[in-house]
């Protein structure tokens, strides 16, 4: 009787095993990236969630500083950079004031947008757009959600905010 018992605990662990790699937390994806923009002392603050719904088996982070702010990216293969095929989120911070989108409340923000997945000659993921102490942070993400896509990066928007400073 055990043993039937067993082999279902088992199997049960190696079905949820792959779920436990899409949360990985964000933070620690980009631990050496952090660690580069915050050397600096006028970067902006890089807020993040800890963890989101992303659409992909494997996680590979990159990025760095940009300009007045810094640009982190996502994909599902090393070196991806900024090839569609391989895209699975961006985190972004300037100082500007520009917004896009449709305005969304985000609580923690002075003002909020949200654009959301656009097709053309190409496929734009859902983007939040949101001003917490004059930075614009952007979030874009391939999401994996029941929820919609803007519940879930509002909802991203409001943890990073939350969570501080990384």
């Amino acid at each position: 009787m055990r043993r039937p018992i067993l082999a279902a605990l088992v199997l049960v662990g190696l079905l949820v095993a792959p779920a436990a790699e899409a949360r990985t937390t964000l933070p620690g994806l980009f631990t050496h990236e952090i660690r580069a923009i915050t050397a600096t002392a006028d970067a902006p603050a890089v807020l993040l969630p800890a963890t989101m719904p992303l659409d992909a088996a494997h996680l590979y982070a990159a990025g760095g500083r940009s300009g007045s702010g810094y640009d982190l990216m996502i994909g599902a293969v090393r070196g991806c950079g900024d090839a569609d095929a391989c895209f699975v989120a961006e985190f972004t911070a300037s100082r500007t004031s520009t917004m896009f989108g449709r305005r969304v409340t985000v609580r923690g923000a002075a003002r909020a947008g949200f654009l959301p997945l656009s097709c053309g000659a190409s496929c734009s993921p859902p983007q939040i757009d949101f001003v917490v102490h004059g930075v614009r942070y952007t979030i874009q993400a391939n999401l994996k959600t029941s929820r919609g896509d803007r519940a879930a990066l509002v909802q991203a928007a409001q943890a990073a905010i939350a969570a501080g400073p990384r």
